[in-house]
Protein backbone atom coordinates (compact mmCIF):
# COMPACT_ATOMS: atom_id res chain seq x y z
CA UNK A 1 0.00 0.00 0.00
CA UNK A 2 2.99 2.58 -0.18
CA UNK A 3 2.45 4.56 -3.08
CA UNK A 4 5.30 4.02 -5.47
CA UNK A 5 5.81 5.39 -9.08
CA UNK A 6 8.35 3.76 -11.57
CA UNK A 7 11.53 5.71 -13.03
CA UNK A 8 13.52 3.79 -15.64
CA UNK A 9 11.55 1.03 -14.54
CA UNK A 10 12.89 1.15 -10.86
CA UNK A 11 9.69 1.69 -8.09
CA UNK A 12 10.25 5.39 -6.66
CA UNK A 13 8.32 5.67 -3.29
CA UNK A 14 6.27 8.64 -3.25
CA UNK A 15 5.78 9.75 0.29
CA UNK A 16 6.60 13.39 1.26
CA UNK A 17 9.67 13.69 3.17
CA UNK A 18 7.95 13.72 6.85
CA UNK A 19 6.08 10.60 5.91
CA UNK A 20 8.80 8.47 4.72
CA UNK A 21 10.52 9.73 8.37
CA UNK A 22 7.05 8.39 10.40
CA UNK A 23 7.30 5.05 8.65
CA UNK A 24 10.67 4.18 9.19
CA UNK A 25 9.80 5.52 12.87
CA UNK A 26 7.64 2.84 13.28
CA UNK A 27 9.43 0.02 11.82
CA UNK A 28 12.34 0.84 14.02
CA UNK A 29 10.41 0.81 17.17
CA UNK A 30 9.11 -2.76 16.27
CA UNK A 31 12.64 -3.27 14.96
CA UNK A 32 11.75 -4.68 11.81
CA UNK A 33 14.35 -5.42 9.07
CA UNK A 34 13.73 -3.48 6.31
CA UNK A 35 15.95 -1.85 3.17
CA UNK A 36 15.57 2.14 2.37
CA UNK A 37 17.60 3.27 -0.38
CA UNK A 38 18.63 6.71 -1.36
CA UNK A 39 18.46 7.04 -5.15
CA UNK A 40 19.94 9.55 -6.90
CA UNK A 41 20.62 9.62 -11.12
CA UNK A 42 23.53 7.56 -10.02
CA UNK A 43 22.02 4.89 -8.63
CA UNK A 44 19.16 4.58 -11.24
CA UNK A 45 21.94 4.22 -13.91
CA UNK A 46 23.77 1.64 -11.95
CA UNK A 47 19.95 -0.64 -11.77
CA UNK A 48 19.51 0.49 -15.48
CA UNK A 49 22.47 -1.46 -16.35
CA UNK A 50 22.70 -4.25 -13.84
CA UNK A 51 19.75 -6.42 -14.01
CA UNK A 52 21.11 -7.40 -10.42
CA UNK A 53 21.18 -4.51 -8.79
CA UNK A 54 17.71 -3.66 -10.58
CA UNK A 55 16.33 -6.44 -8.77
CA UNK A 56 17.68 -5.06 -5.11
CA UNK A 57 15.86 -1.92 -5.82
CA UNK A 58 13.01 -3.67 -6.50
CA UNK A 59 13.28 -5.64 -3.30
CA UNK A 60 14.11 -2.50 -1.16
CA UNK A 61 11.04 -1.45 1.20
CA UNK A 62 11.99 2.44 0.29
CA UNK A 63 13.46 3.71 -2.66
CA UNK A 64 13.71 7.54 -2.12
CA UNK A 65 14.24 10.23 -4.27
CA UNK A 66 17.40 11.95 -3.12
CA UNK A 67 18.36 13.37 -6.04
CA UNK A 68 16.04 16.79 -7.31
CA UNK A 69 16.16 15.54 -10.75
CA UNK A 70 13.99 12.53 -9.85
CA UNK A 71 11.53 14.61 -8.00
CA UNK A 72 11.33 16.78 -10.87
CA UNK A 73 10.45 14.05 -13.07
CA UNK A 74 8.12 12.41 -10.88
CA UNK A 75 6.23 15.67 -11.01
CA UNK A 76 6.25 15.69 -14.77
CA UNK A 77 4.67 12.25 -14.70
CA UNK A 78 1.93 13.42 -11.98
CA UNK A 79 3.43 13.28 -8.37
CA UNK A 80 3.28 16.99 -7.92
CA UNK A 81 3.26 16.81 -4.29
CA UNK A 82 6.60 14.95 -3.75
CA UNK A 83 9.75 16.48 -2.51
CA UNK A 84 13.06 15.78 -1.92
CA UNK A 85 13.70 13.14 -0.13
CA UNK A 86 17.70 13.83 0.80
CA UNK A 87 20.56 11.63 2.61
CA UNK A 88 21.36 14.51 5.07
CA UNK A 89 17.79 15.74 6.05
CA UNK A 90 16.43 11.93 6.28
CA UNK A 91 19.68 11.28 8.62
CA UNK A 92 19.19 14.69 10.39
CA UNK A 93 15.02 13.91 10.88
CA UNK A 94 15.32 10.21 11.99
CA UNK A 95 18.28 11.20 14.86
CA UNK A 96 15.49 13.86 15.86
CA UNK A 97 12.94 11.28 16.16
CA UNK A 98 15.01 8.57 17.35
CA UNK A 99 16.10 10.62 19.94
CA UNK A 100 12.23 11.48 21.23
CA UNK A 101 11.22 7.66 20.79
CA UNK A 102 14.07 6.15 22.88
CA UNK A 103 15.48 4.50 19.68
CA UNK A 104 18.88 3.37 19.41
CA UNK A 105 20.87 4.49 16.60
CA UNK A 106 24.21 2.17 14.79
CA UNK A 107 26.45 3.99 12.52
CA UNK A 108 28.32 1.65 10.29
CA UNK A 109 30.48 2.31 7.39
CA UNK A 110 32.97 4.73 6.66
CA UNK A 111 36.78 5.72 8.31
CA UNK A 112 37.08 5.63 12.19
CA UNK A 113 38.38 9.35 11.87
CA UNK A 114 35.00 10.38 10.31
CA UNK A 115 33.10 8.46 13.22
CA UNK A 116 34.61 9.98 15.78
CA UNK A 117 34.09 12.83 14.67
CA UNK A 118 30.65 12.27 14.23
CA UNK A 119 30.19 11.34 18.11
CA UNK A 120 31.27 14.68 18.97
CA UNK A 121 28.73 16.15 17.18
CA UNK A 122 26.31 14.14 17.40
CA UNK A 123 26.76 14.18 21.60
CA UNK A 124 26.31 17.88 21.06
CA UNK A 125 23.27 17.98 18.85
CA UNK A 126 21.25 15.03 20.17
CA UNK A 127 22.68 14.49 23.88
CA UNK A 128 20.25 12.00 24.33
CA UNK A 129 20.23 10.16 21.52
CA UNK A 130 21.11 6.32 21.95
CA UNK A 131 23.96 5.54 20.01
CA UNK A 132 24.18 1.78 19.86
CA UNK A 133 27.07 1.35 18.11
CA UNK A 134 29.37 2.85 15.62
CA UNK A 135 31.66 0.63 13.42
CA UNK A 136 33.97 0.92 10.28
CA UNK A 137 33.94 -1.84 8.76
CA UNK A 138 36.91 -3.48 6.82
CA UNK A 139 36.92 -3.32 3.14
CA UNK A 140 35.16 -5.82 1.28
CA UNK A 141 34.58 -6.11 -3.30
CA UNK A 142 31.42 -6.11 -4.28
CA UNK A 143 31.45 -9.67 -5.67
CA UNK A 144 32.29 -10.46 -2.58
CA UNK A 145 29.75 -9.32 -0.03
CA UNK A 146 27.19 -12.31 -1.48
CA UNK A 147 29.71 -14.41 -0.14
CA UNK A 148 30.59 -12.92 3.14
CA UNK A 149 28.37 -13.89 5.89
CA UNK A 150 29.47 -11.80 9.40
CA UNK A 151 27.28 -13.82 12.20
CA UNK A 152 29.48 -11.45 15.15
CA UNK A 153 28.64 -8.35 13.63
CA UNK A 154 24.81 -9.63 12.80
CA UNK A 155 24.82 -10.41 16.40
CA UNK A 156 26.66 -7.19 17.51
CA UNK A 157 23.81 -4.99 16.01
CA UNK A 158 21.05 -7.62 16.96
CA UNK A 159 22.41 -7.11 20.26
CA UNK A 160 23.03 -3.63 20.52
CA UNK A 161 19.08 -2.77 20.25
CA UNK A 162 19.34 -0.60 17.60
CA UNK A 163 16.33 0.10 15.57
CA UNK A 164 17.80 2.40 12.83
CA UNK A 165 21.40 1.46 11.23
CA UNK A 166 23.16 3.99 8.91
CA UNK A 167 24.87 2.26 6.38
CA UNK A 168 27.71 4.38 4.43
CA UNK A 169 29.50 2.19 2.06
CA UNK A 170 28.84 4.44 -1.42
CA UNK A 171 26.41 3.18 -3.81
CA UNK A 172 25.95 0.48 -5.35
CA UNK A 173 27.90 -1.35 -2.61
CA UNK A 174 25.71 -0.57 0.79
CA UNK A 175 22.57 -1.44 -0.83
CA UNK A 176 24.26 -5.01 -1.77
CA UNK A 177 25.47 -5.03 1.71
CA UNK A 178 21.92 -4.03 3.01
CA UNK A 179 20.38 -6.81 0.43
CA UNK A 180 22.52 -9.04 1.66
CA UNK A 181 21.40 -8.74 5.00
CA UNK A 182 17.79 -7.90 4.54
CA UNK A 183 15.98 -10.93 6.96
CA UNK A 184 19.09 -11.05 9.16
CA UNK A 185 19.56 -8.05 10.70
CA UNK A 186 16.97 -6.56 12.86
CA UNK A 187 16.17 -2.99 12.06
CA UNK A 188 16.05 -0.41 9.27
CA UNK A 189 18.73 -0.16 7.21
CA UNK A 190 19.51 2.95 5.49
CA UNK A 191 22.30 3.70 2.85
CA UNK A 192 23.38 7.14 3.12
CA UNK A 193 26.19 7.43 0.50
CA UNK A 194 28.43 10.19 1.71
CA UNK A 195 26.50 11.65 4.45
CA UNK A 196 28.81 10.61 7.72
CA UNK A 197 31.62 12.62 5.40
CA UNK A 198 29.25 15.76 5.48
CA UNK A 199 27.92 15.18 8.74
CA UNK A 200 31.32 15.21 10.24
CA UNK A 201 32.51 18.26 8.05
CA UNK A 202 34.97 16.69 5.75
CA UNK A 203 32.58 17.20 3.05
CA UNK A 204 30.84 20.25 2.83
CA UNK A 205 27.02 20.51 1.28
CA UNK A 206 25.99 22.36 -1.36
CA UNK A 207 24.49 25.39 -0.71
CA UNK A 208 20.27 25.64 -0.73
CA UNK A 209 20.69 27.38 -3.79
CA UNK A 210 22.38 25.22 -5.76
CA UNK A 211 20.62 21.87 -4.21
CA UNK A 212 17.35 24.16 -6.05
CA UNK A 213 18.87 24.60 -9.36
CA UNK A 214 19.42 20.80 -9.34
CA UNK A 215 23.02 22.03 -9.50
CA UNK A 216 24.28 19.91 -6.33
CA UNK A 217 26.19 17.26 -8.54
CA UNK A 218 28.23 20.19 -9.89
CA UNK A 219 29.24 21.37 -7.06
CA UNK A 220 30.42 17.75 -5.43
CA UNK A 221 31.84 17.41 -8.75
CA UNK A 222 34.15 20.59 -8.48
CA UNK A 223 35.20 19.23 -5.22
CA UNK A 224 36.71 16.08 -6.38
CA UNK A 225 36.85 16.30 -10.24
CA UNK A 226 39.60 13.31 -10.28
CA UNK A 227 36.78 10.51 -8.68
CA UNK A 228 33.69 11.81 -10.05
CA UNK A 229 34.40 13.37 -13.74
CA UNK A 230 33.40 9.18 -14.84
CA UNK A 231 30.97 8.75 -12.87
CA UNK A 232 28.69 12.06 -13.63
CA UNK A 233 29.80 11.72 -17.82
CA UNK A 234 28.32 8.36 -18.22
CA UNK A 235 25.22 8.69 -15.50
CA UNK A 236 23.97 12.48 -16.04
CA UNK A 237 23.71 12.17 -20.15
CA UNK A 238 21.96 9.33 -20.83
CA UNK A 239 19.83 9.09 -17.65
CA UNK A 240 18.44 12.67 -19.50
CA UNK A 241 17.41 10.91 -22.64
CA UNK A 242 15.96 7.83 -20.92
CA UNK A 243 13.99 10.58 -18.90
CA UNK A 244 13.06 12.26 -22.05
CA UNK A 245 11.91 8.88 -23.63
CA UNK A 246 9.56 8.35 -20.57
CA UNK A 247 7.61 10.94 -20.23
CA UNK A 248 7.08 11.67 -24.26
CA UNK A 249 5.41 7.89 -23.89
CA UNK A 250 3.44 8.86 -20.49
CA UNK A 251 2.58 12.48 -22.34
CA UNK A 252 0.67 10.35 -25.32
CA UNK A 253 -0.85 7.93 -23.05
CA UNK A 254 -2.35 10.95 -20.74
CA UNK A 255 -3.68 12.54 -24.02
CA UNK A 256 -5.16 9.50 -24.90
CA UNK A 257 -7.06 9.26 -21.84
CA UNK A 258 -8.16 12.77 -21.77
CA UNK A 259 -9.70 12.32 -25.27
CA UNK A 260 -11.79 9.34 -24.08
CA UNK A 261 -12.61 10.48 -20.77
CA UNK A 262 -14.43 13.49 -23.17
CA UNK A 263 -16.50 10.83 -24.28
CA UNK A 264 -17.10 8.63 -20.99
CA UNK A 265 -18.72 9.94 -17.89
CA UNK A 266 -17.89 7.82 -15.35
CA UNK A 267 -19.81 6.96 -12.32
CA UNK A 268 -18.33 6.31 -8.49
CA UNK A 269 -19.31 3.34 -7.35
CA UNK A 270 -18.31 1.60 -4.24
CA UNK A 271 -16.71 4.39 -2.76
CA UNK A 272 -19.68 6.25 -1.46
CA UNK A 273 -20.11 3.32 0.59
CA UNK A 274 -16.72 3.37 2.90
CA UNK A 275 -17.14 5.45 6.23
CA UNK A 276 -14.50 8.04 6.30
CA UNK A 277 -15.64 8.71 10.10
CA UNK A 278 -12.07 8.85 11.93
CA UNK A 279 -11.20 5.68 14.35
CA UNK A 280 -10.15 6.73 17.63
CA UNK A 281 -6.50 7.68 18.09
CA UNK A 282 -5.65 4.62 20.66
CA UNK A 283 -7.43 2.23 17.84
CA UNK A 284 -4.78 3.97 15.27
CA UNK A 285 -2.25 3.59 17.18
CA UNK A 286 -2.56 0.03 17.74
CA UNK A 287 -3.27 -0.81 13.99
CA UNK A 288 -0.18 0.79 13.23
CA UNK A 289 2.00 -0.95 15.60
CA UNK A 290 3.24 1.39 17.74
CA UNK A 291 1.06 0.30 20.82
CA UNK A 292 0.53 -2.68 21.84
CA UNK A 293 -2.49 -4.05 23.56
CA UNK A 294 -0.95 -4.05 27.45
CA UNK A 295 -0.07 -0.30 26.80
CA UNK A 296 -3.46 1.37 25.46
CA UNK A 297 -5.63 -0.95 27.73
CA UNK A 298 -3.21 0.77 30.83
CA UNK A 299 -3.50 4.11 28.98
CA UNK A 300 -7.31 3.86 28.88
CA UNK A 301 -7.58 2.69 32.63
CA UNK A 302 -5.52 5.90 33.34
CA UNK A 303 -7.85 8.09 31.91
CA UNK A 304 -10.82 6.49 33.15
CA UNK A 305 -9.33 7.79 36.88
CA UNK A 306 -8.20 10.75 35.60
CA UNK A 307 -11.39 11.81 32.69
CA UNK A 308 -9.68 15.52 32.58
CA UNK A 309 -6.55 14.08 30.71
CA UNK A 310 -6.70 13.02 26.93
CA UNK A 311 -5.55 9.79 25.62
CA UNK A 312 -2.57 11.94 23.35
CA UNK A 313 -1.46 13.34 26.94
CA UNK A 314 -1.39 10.01 28.82
CA UNK A 315 0.45 8.08 25.81
CA UNK A 316 3.12 10.70 25.87
CA UNK A 317 3.53 11.08 29.76
CA UNK A 318 4.19 7.35 29.85
CA UNK A 319 6.96 7.02 26.91
CA UNK A 320 4.53 4.68 24.58
CA UNK A 321 4.84 7.50 21.61
CA UNK A 322 6.91 10.29 20.91
CA UNK A 323 5.13 13.63 20.61
CA UNK A 324 5.67 13.92 16.83
CA UNK A 325 4.02 10.62 16.12
CA UNK A 326 1.23 11.77 18.42
CA UNK A 327 0.96 14.86 16.23
CA UNK A 328 1.18 13.14 12.64
CA UNK A 329 -1.42 10.64 13.31
CA UNK A 330 -3.72 13.25 15.19
CA UNK A 331 -3.76 14.77 11.94
CA UNK A 332 -4.68 11.67 10.04
CA UNK A 333 -7.29 10.87 12.27
CA UNK A 334 -9.25 13.89 11.24
CA UNK A 335 -7.98 14.63 7.72
CA UNK A 336 -10.24 16.69 5.39
CA UNK A 337 -10.85 15.83 1.63
CA UNK A 338 -9.84 19.17 0.88
CA UNK A 339 -6.68 18.74 2.81
CA UNK A 340 -5.53 16.28 0.81
CA UNK A 341 -6.16 17.62 -2.56
CA UNK A 342 -4.33 20.11 -1.52
CA UNK A 343 -1.00 19.13 -0.06
CA UNK A 344 -0.63 16.80 -3.00
CA UNK A 345 -1.34 19.81 -5.30
CA UNK A 346 -4.37 17.90 -7.35
CA UNK A 347 -6.25 21.06 -6.52
CA UNK A 348 -5.39 24.84 -6.09
CA UNK A 349 -6.56 25.92 -3.07
CA UNK A 350 -8.67 28.54 -4.49
CA UNK A 351 -10.60 26.67 -6.35
CA UNK A 352 -11.29 24.79 -3.12
CA UNK A 353 -12.31 27.68 -1.86
CA UNK A 354 -14.72 28.29 -4.22
CA UNK A 355 -16.22 24.79 -4.17
CA UNK A 356 -16.39 25.28 0.06
CA UNK A 357 -18.82 28.38 -0.98
CA UNK A 358 -21.13 26.43 -3.48
CA UNK A 359 -21.46 23.74 -0.54
CA UNK A 360 -22.12 26.44 1.98
CA UNK A 361 -25.27 27.39 -0.04
CA UNK A 362 -26.26 23.77 -1.02
CA UNK A 363 -26.00 22.14 2.21
CA UNK A 364 -26.91 18.11 0.81
CA UNK A 365 -24.59 18.47 -1.79
CA UNK A 366 -20.88 16.47 -0.71
CA UNK A 367 -17.83 18.45 -1.69
CA UNK A 368 -16.60 15.81 -4.48
CA UNK A 369 -19.73 16.55 -6.07
CA UNK A 370 -19.39 20.22 -6.64
CA UNK A 371 -15.59 19.70 -7.68
CA UNK A 372 -16.81 17.23 -10.50
CA UNK A 373 -19.70 19.06 -11.24
CA UNK A 374 -17.21 22.13 -11.66
CA UNK A 375 -14.36 20.21 -13.74
CA UNK A 376 -11.71 20.91 -10.99
CA UNK A 377 -11.49 16.83 -10.34
CA UNK A 378 -11.92 14.00 -12.57
CA UNK A 379 -13.96 11.20 -10.98
CA UNK A 380 -11.14 9.15 -10.76
CA UNK A 381 -9.14 11.54 -8.65
CA UNK A 382 -12.01 11.92 -6.49
CA UNK A 383 -12.05 8.11 -6.20
CA UNK A 384 -7.96 7.82 -4.95
CA UNK A 385 -8.40 10.84 -2.49
CA UNK A 386 -11.50 9.41 -0.64
CA UNK A 387 -9.65 6.08 -0.31
CA UNK A 388 -6.16 7.49 0.96
CA UNK A 389 -9.14 9.35 3.40
CA UNK A 390 -10.53 6.60 4.51
CA UNK A 391 -7.06 4.67 4.96
CA UNK A 392 -5.57 7.63 7.27
CA UNK A 393 -8.65 7.93 9.41
CA UNK A 394 -9.30 4.00 9.58
CA UNK A 395 -5.19 3.69 10.99
CA UNK A 396 -4.70 1.58 7.58
CA UNK A 397 -2.77 4.07 5.52
CA UNK A 398 0.88 2.72 5.36
CA UNK A 399 0.03 -0.52 6.91
CA UNK A 400 1.04 -3.44 5.83
CA UNK A 401 -1.67 -4.85 8.40
CA UNK A 402 -4.35 -4.44 5.47
CA UNK A 403 -5.31 -7.79 3.89
CA UNK A 404 -4.68 -8.87 0.05
CA UNK A 405 -8.31 -8.97 0.14
CA UNK A 406 -9.07 -4.86 1.27
CA UNK A 407 -6.02 -4.03 -1.10
CA UNK A 408 -8.16 -5.52 -4.04
CA UNK A 409 -11.11 -3.54 -3.30
CA UNK A 410 -9.24 -0.25 -2.70
CA UNK A 411 -7.14 -0.55 -5.58
CA UNK A 412 -9.55 -2.12 -8.23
Amino acid sequence: MIPKTELLNIPITCLPLDEQIMLIGRWAKMRTSKVVCLANVHMIMEAYRSLSFKKILHKADLVTPDGKPLVLMLRQLGVLHQNQVAGMDVFLSLCALAETMGTAVYFLGSTQDILDKMKLKLDREYPILKIAGMKAIPFVAIDEIDKSHNLELIQEINQSGAGIIFVCLGCPKQEIWMSHYQGRIEGVMIGVGAVFAMYAGNTPRAPYWIQNLCLEWLYRFLQEPRRLWKRYGGTIPPFMYLAIRQLLVYYKEKFKQARQSLSEKKILIDINQLDTSPSKIGEILFKQGLLNKEDLEKSLQIQKQFPHLKLGEILIQNNFISLPQLKYYLKNQNIRLGEILVDKKIIKLSNLQKALLIQESKQSQKLGEILIETNILSCEQLRIVIIEQYLRRKGLWLNPKVSEQQSEFLTT
